[in-house]
């Protein structure tokens, strides 16, 4: 368990590339990537592969579908890869650095927000939308066995990298 962690304003669309996805087709592990360059914003086209069976789709669109809530990608609406159930809810994240800064920021006795540099203090950050239930002291335990749980996913499916 870490002493200390500061969050400096990073955002869900921090972690958008790639999405770690259950495969439509095969139900392996598949990969959103952006297909425009990096400054193109969550609404850059999108394209879902699977390297195990050869799926792909193409995202372009003016909306997401976030649900704060729901273990889905905000592109083509599949169940995020890196998904387990833990309080009686559902722990969840994009990505291996998604899980790393999740990681970093529960395993840590002391929690701190720091001002962005490009947004100062954002109501937006992961660390100030973070559900209750993950932050709570009586679910540390639980919490942090869900974490170790999505990094075997991450080794299971060999996804760490895109």
């Amino acid at each position: 368990m870490g002493d200390r962690f500061t969050a400096r304003g990073e955002q869900l669309e921090d972690y958008l590339d790639p999405v770690l996805v259950v495969c439509p087709r095969c139900a392996r592990c598949a990969h959103i990537t952006r297909r425009a360059p990096a400054g193109a914003g969550p609404f850059a086209p999108r394209r879902l592969t699977c390297t195990y069976c050869a799926y792909s789709d193409e995202w372009s669109a003016s909306q997401i579908k976030r649900g704060w809530h729901e273990a889905r990608d905000d592109f083509f609406a599949q169940p995020l890869w890196l998904q387990t159930p833990c309080c009686g809810e559902t722990l969840w994240a994009y990505n291996a650095p998604h899980l790393a800064f999740l990681d970093g920021y529960l395993s840590a006795n002391l929690r701190e927000r720091a001002r962005s540099e490009t947004s100062g203090w954002a109501n937006r950050s992961i660390a100030s939308r973070l559900p209750r239930w993950i932050i709570a002291a009586k679910h540390r335990d639980e919490v942090t066995r869900g974490l170790v749980r999505l990094r075997g996913r991450l080794t299971e499916a060999g996804a760490a990298g895109p």
